[in-house]
This record gives structure tokens, sequence and C-alpha cells, in this order.
């Protein structure tokens, strides 16, 4: 497996959360855009909420999901926040999913 990228948080940095959200929602869709694509993306914790109904991220993730990157939100994540019914782009995965993943792959890039 090549890269994966791990998003634990629904924002980019400390400081200002408005502005970090929008960096969040710049750097998937810069993701979104760049080559080599990701092997999968695995959203845990707040993160999951970028696969969520009204996320500003939503485009961005489902073009990387339809160029064939796994898209997976941590299911005790979206249960935890009340999300699971929301989830709106790829699939629903779990923690032996992740730690597998982490295992298979090359590289894995962290945006915390």
């Amino acid at each position: 497996m090549g890269k994966v990228v791990f998003i634990s948080t629904d924002r980019i940095g400390q400081g200002d959360e408005e502005l970090g959200r929008k960096l969040a929602a710049s750097f998937l869709y810069s993701l979104a855009r760049t080559e080599p694509k990701p092997d999968a993306v695995l959203l845990m914790n707040s993160g999951v909420r970028l696969a969520c109904e009204g996320s500003p991220a939503l485009d961005e993730l489902r073009l990387l999901a339809e160029d064939g990157v796994a898209v997976k939100s941590c299911g005790t994540c979206l249960d935890y926040y009340g999300l699971k019914d929301s989830l709106a782009v790829g699939e629903v995965g779990n923690m032996n999913d992740t730690a597998a993943a982490f295992m298979r792959a090359d590289d894995v890039v962290t945006i915390a």
C-alpha cells in the first residue's frame, strides 16, 4: 500500500477554529487535485465530521473516492458525535481497519 492520509480533526492547527476549518477544507481540495493520490484517507475523532452532511469538504472527499481512494470514517467516532446517519461519503471503518492500513502503508501522513 502506498500513502495513507490520517485526519484526526476537522480543522488544521491551533488558534482560530474557523480558520482551521478553512485550512482543512483547502487541504482536501488540494489533495483531491494532486497526483499521485493516496491509497486511503482515514478519518478519526472530529475528523469524521469532514465526511458528513453539511461539511464543506464533501465534494473533495467524493472526488477522492471516485478516483479510487478509500475514504473511511471511524465508526466509534461517528457514534460518539451522533453522526452515523449523517455519513455522506466513504464507509464506516473500525480500529482494526486503521491499524491494518497503517501497518501496510509505505507512509502515513497525519493531519492533526
